[in-house]
């Protein structure tokens, strides 16, 4: 892969040409804070399930993904022109769900279903975050930060129903309260929940802040530093920052991150083309974690992202900015326990 820099240069062509969009998502196994809640996936799966699944189009460079709870769809987002598509766990295929460039969607990157049926939806360089009822379709809510130096990567669910969102270029983590998610109001503003400008997260050229899980008990967000291979304990409550030691391990990176107890999984293409998934166990306080393994293969093409369905990850296949990207755009199936 290329180095950071070389990556950087990329990045920024890509948020020029406003198609850019990174996300989060990261495997752990099943991960209730990283995609809102466990997927009830056994009511609704019958053996065998597609060991992929098609993405229309040969520009579609899809990036987050959202598995929704007690039903047998996803959500998966391009970032070439904000198209959202649907998928089901039983077939192939997706079809578009919302056609790109409407409400000012001209891209997407990490997204979360919650527990009523709203598709959250990281609008990346736009500044916006998009929200949506899954079952009538209708926009309920823009939030925006009213900023242009912003890149909105990933989404975040807490169990009091507040969302978090990360941001990549400007040293924010974003907040949307469960309040505003059931207000009638559908513009508001985008809020900074905690200011990392004057924190241990150091804010340099390329992509920082990505992706992002909230603790079971709803206290920390656990946000990787996809720059630099890094990941921060950040407490929402007194907004202090406090870096993860790792333990020496090396080549950790977060573009998408699951949390399911004490084990983080967080999936990267960074420096591995073919895809890794890193498993790391935490420390109770969150402060430590320790690398137990880390998983290649399965089908992976420079993945960005995951949601977790039953025993399996959903995983995206990003392939940015690929000149011969692997057609069809998929997101591969894997077992990984």
């Amino acid at each position: 892969m290329p180095s950071v820099r070389s990556r950087h240069a990329r990045v920024t062509a890509a948020a020029v040409a406003s198609l850019f969009v990174l996300g989060a998502a990261t495997p752990a196994l099943a991960t209730p804070h990283a995609t809102g809640r466990p997927a009830a996936a056994s009511a609704h799966h019958r053996a065998p399930l597609p060991t992929s699944y098609t993405i229309p189009g040969d520009k579609t460079y899809p990036e987050g993904i959202a598995r929704q709870q007690g039903t047998p769809y996803f959500y998966v987002g391009s970032t070439a022109d904000g198209t959202i598509y649907r998928g089901d766990v039983h077939q192939p295929a997706t079809r578009v769900f919302l056609p790109g460039g409407e409400d000012g969607r001209t891209s997407v990157a990490g997204m979360k279903t919650d527990r009523t049926g709203r598709l959250i939806v990281a609008g990346g360089a736009t500044g916006k975050v998009f929200v949506y009822d899954t079952r009538s379709r209708a926009l309920l809510h823009v939030f925006d930060t009213g900023r242009t130096d912003v890149f909105l990567n990933d989404v975040a669910l807490a169990p009091n129903g507040d969302a978090y969102i990360s941001d990549s270029t400007h040293p924010a983590l974003w907040h949307i309260t469960a309040a505003q998610l059931k207000s009638e109001h559908v513009q508001q503003p985008l809020h900074v929940g905690v200011d990392l400008s004057h924190s241990p997260m150091l804010y340099n050229d390329g992509f920082n802040g990505n992706g992002l899980v909230v603790t079971g008990d709803g206290r920390y967000v656990l946000l990787a530093d996809y720059n630099d291979y890094a990941f921060y304990r950040v407490d929402v409550r007194t907004h202090k920052v406090v870096r993860v030691d790792l333990g020496g391990a090396e080549g950790v990176s977060g573009d998408g991150l699951l949390l399911r107890g004490d084990t983080l999984t967080a999936v990267t293409e960074l420096d591995h083309p073919e895809g890794q998934i890193s498993v790391l166990k935490l420390s109770h306080d969150y402060t430590r974690a320790k690398l137990v393994r880390t998983v290649h293969g399965h089908g992976m093409h420079s993945p960005s992202t995951a949601a977790v369905d039953g025993r399996d990850l959903l995983i995206v296949n990003f392939q940015f900015q690929i000149t011969n990207p692997h057609l069809p755009f998929d997101i591969v199936r894997a077992d990984l326990q």
